[in-house]
């Protein structure tokens, strides 16, 4: 994707509620035309009368996505509903863009059938069979991403190589875990489990890099008061992402700092780890920037890379990975990062880099090295939206220094 390309791309899905409006809206117009025409044969409703339809839904959901986001805190049906409304939407759009590439694939086979003089019915009924099958696939994928997708935990563990690394840190662990969104389905409970699974890695520190809440302050305490059962030899470390922010960044701060004491927020400074030679953990508070923010550039970072020490490696804790350029250039060895959730949705590729987050960053998910530093991206544990991944599970990832 050129840079012109790509900016506009930027622009198009700034404007959320009126991007995800068009494209829901025209792609429930296309599937409810498929179902209507291919699966159950009736008439289709025409050109113009079809154009009506799609504008249509596409001010019926461009005016009911910001009510429902407001229904999102509102505990009991209203939330249950605009939970609904989102799992509902994600699943139209997959479908709708199957059905679009069955339409989009056929058309040359089409033109092949009635060369060789296959009759419109019989063409027809081929276009059927197949489209129906990928629709049937689409559906079978939504499935497995709603249930067993979601809740898989991928356990990765990478190492690291630090050039002038102490021979007493060499196998240091730090275990990181990003993106809880506690309030949107991890909390109580579940939350009690990801934080057994985190110490049962026995870490040397444990990193958290943001987005620690989803948006709801109701789930704060008791969120922090979980949080502070977390144990790593060392200590550990969180930084604040955007989502904390939707929830009060001074919020959460200070719930952790009250409630969760065995949690250290870095906010701008950084922290000796108590090893035998030193080690240093920094992180700074998301800026708040939209999600597609690229050339990232953060004063805050520059301020904090001036009160390095010079005896020891500095490793930085941030929110989002496009901070990794500056960070590597003001020299620090090491960055962890979250926020893009692996992308969440990825084809079955290897490694999942085609996913969704790759529309917005290249810093999608696991190992980066640029500029003689190395910048790892975690999946998350949490969801932001409808609870569905596809080829993404969620991840606690340990790093180890070498």
């Amino acid at each position: 994707m050129t840079r012109a390309l790509r900016d506009l791309w930027l622009r198009v899905i700034g404007n959320l509620f009126l991007t995800l409006g068009i494209t829901l809206g025209a792609l429930q117009a296309v599937v409810a035309v498929w179902a209507a025409t291919v699966l159950f044969g009736a008439p289709g409703p025409g050109l113009w009368l079809g154009l009506v339809l799609a504008a249509l839904l596409v001010y019926a959901n461009y005016r009911l996505l910001p009510v429902l986001r407001r229904a999102r805190h509102v505990p009991g049906w209203p939330r249950r509903a605009a939970r609904l409304y989102m799992s509902a939407g994600l699943a139209t759009l997959l479908l709708g863009f199957a059905v679009l590439l069955s339409y989009v694939g056929f058309l040359p086979i089409r033109g092949l059938l009635s060369l060789v003089g296959v009759e419109p019915s019989t063409s027809f009924a081929v276009f059927r069979f197949a489209s129906g099958l990928l629709v049937l696939g689409t559906l079978g994928f939504l499935l497995w991403g709603f249930t067993a997708g979601q809740a898989q935990i991928e356990r990765t563990h990478v190492r690291v190589a630090l050039p002038g690394l102490s021979e007493d840190l060499r196998g240091l662990r730090i275990v990181q875990i990003s993106d809880l969104h506690i309030g949107n389905g991890l909390e109580g409970a579940r939350l009690d489990r990801v934080v057994e699974r985190v110490n049962a890695h026995e870490p040397d520190v444990v990193a958290l890099t943001g987005d620690l809440f989803d948006f709801d302050p109701r789930f704060v305490e008791d969120g922090a008061r979980r949080l502070n059962a977390l144990r790593a030899r060392h200590g550990v470390f969180a930084v604040l992402g955007n989502h904390d922010g939707y929830t009060g960044l001074e919020l959460v701060a200070e719930a952790l700092a009250r409630l969760a004491p065995s949690v250290t927020v870095l906010r701008g400074h950084l922290v000796r780890l108590p090893t035998g030679s030193p080690l240093y953990v920094a992180g700074i508070d998301d800026p708040g920037t939209r999600f597609t923010a690229r050339d990232l550039h953060i004063p805050e970072l520059e301020e904090l890379a001036a009160l390095r020490p010079a005896d020891g490696h500095s490793i930085l804790l941030v929110h989002r990975p496009e901070a990794f350029v500056q960070a590597a250039k003001l020299g620090f060895p090491l960055v962890l990062a979250g926020h893009t959730h692996g992308g969440q949705l990825a084809l079955p590729t290897r490694g999942g880099r085609h996913n969704l987050a790759s529309l917005v960053t290249r810093y999608t998910r696991g190992l980066f090295a640029e500029h003689g530093s190395f910048l790892y991206v975690n999946r998350g544990i949490g969801v932001a939206g409808p609870a569905i991944r596809l080829n993404c599970a969620r991840e606690i990832a340990t790093i180890e220094l070498v």
